[in-house]
C-alpha cells in the first residue's frame, strides 16, 4: 500500500491520545510493516475463530485504526462484511471502499455505536497506551458495543526482560520517562488478561506469544529490526526532547543501538502477544434471542 492513497482527515482529538508518529506518510509506513509482520508471525491477518461469520456477512470493528491498513485489507477480502475503522486521528483513504467506513471522533468517551453491534473487534497495541485512569473506560466501551459471543483480538508488542547494551538501555530509559509522563501503566502490557477478566464480560480468554531475537540472524529478526529502527527515526523529535539531547546526538544513538542489535551478542528479544477473549453471553441475551426467533 503507498503512503500516496492516504489523505490528512480532520484531528479531532489529542488531549488523551499520545501519538508518537504524526507524519501521516510515516504511519501508514510503519502501520504496513508492523501488520505484515503480524501476519507472517501469527499466520494470517485474522486470530479469532470468525472467518466463516466474515464470509456470511458480519460487523467488524478496528479499535486505534489509525491509517486504517489492517480493515483495508480485510474488508477486501470479505466483501459480505461492514468494517469501521476508528480513531481520534485517522487518515482518510483516497480510494473509495464500498464495505468500510471511516469514523473520526474521542475514542475516550463513548463510542458512537449501539450496544451489542459488533461481531468482531480488532486492535493492535495502541488500545494499551491509553492512560491508567482511562483503559478500564476504554475497555468497558469496547465490550459494550461486542456482541455477546462475539470476539476480541488485540495483537502488540513489548519488550522482554533481558540485558541491553548501553545504547537500548538509554533508550529504553526514556521508554520509561515517556510512560511515566503520559501515566501509562506498562503492567496493562505485561498482564492485558487480567484487565480482561476484571470487567466479568468474557467467556474465554486465550493468548499466543511469539518471541523474536531482533537482529540480523535470521529474516524474522533482521525485518523486526526494520521496523523497530524505522519507528525509533520517526519519533526522534520527540524523544530527543525527552532525553534533552539534539537530533544529531539522538541519530547517533539510534546507529550505536543498531550496531549493538547486529552484534553476535546481542540477546534482546521482543515479545508478540495475540489476545483473543470471548465476549460471553448474559441469561438475558439467550432470553432476548429466543424472543426473536418467534
Amino acid at each position: 500500500m503507498s503512503p500516496s492513497q492516504f489523505k490528512k482527515h480532520e484531528n479531532i482529538s489529542k488531549s488523551n491520545w499520545h501519538n508518537l508518529i504524526i507524519d501521516e506518510e510515516e504511519i501508514s509506513n510503519t502501520k504496513l510493516y508492523l501488520y505484515s509482520f503480524y501476519e507472517y508471525l501469527f499466520n494470517g491477518k485474522i486470530g479469532a475463530p470468525v472467518h466463516e461469520n466474515l464470509r456470511n456477512g458480519a460487523k467488524v470493528l478496528e479499535f486505534c485504526s489509525e491509517g486504517a491498513v489492517w480493515s483495508k485489507e480485510v474488508a477486501a477480502e470479505y466483501p459480505n462484511s461492514k468494517f469501521y475503522a476508528i480513531d481520534s486521528i485517522i487518515l482518510s483513504l483516497t480510494d473509495e471502499i464500498k464495505n468500510l467506513t471511516l469514523i473520526g471522533c474521542d475514542i475516550f468517551k463513548k463510542l458512537p455505536f449501539l450496544d451489542n453491534e459488533f461481531d468482531y473487534i480488532f486492535s493492535t497495541g495502541e488500545i494499551l497506551f491509553t492512560e491508567k485512569n482511562l483503559f478500564r473506560e476504554v475497555l468497558s466501551e469496547i465490550f459494550r458495543v461486542l456482541k455477546p459471543g462475539g470476539w476480541l483480538e488485540v495483537i502488540y508488542t513489548y519488550n522482554s526482560d533481558v540485558a541491553y547494551g548501553p545504547a537500548y538501555t538509554r533508550l529504553n530509559n526514556a521508554w520509561n520517562s515517556w510512560f511515566k509522563a503520559q501515566n501509562i501503566d506498562d503492567d496493562i502490557l505485561k498482564n492485558f488478561e487480567n484487565y480482561l477478566e476484571e470487567t466479568e464480560k468474557t467467556e474465554s480468554i486465550s493468548h499466543r506469544i511469539e518471541e523474536i531475537q531482533v537482529g540480523s540472524d535470521h529474516a524474522s529478526g533482521e525485518f523486526l529490526l526494520e521496523i523497530v529502527l524505522l519507528f525509533y527515526r520517526n519519533v526522534r523529535n520527540e524523544f530527543a526532547h525527552l532525553m534533552n539531547i539534539s537530533l544529531e546526538e539522538f541519530d547517533d544513538l539510534v546507529n550505536q543501538f543498531e550496531s549493538e542489535l547486529n552484534g553476535k551478542d546481542s540477546k534482546v528479544i521482543l515479545s508478540h502477544k495475540q489476545v483473543l477473549a470471548k465476549k460471553k453471553c448474559t441469561h438475558s441475551d439467550i432470553s432476548s434471542t429466543v424472543s426473536s426467533t418467534k
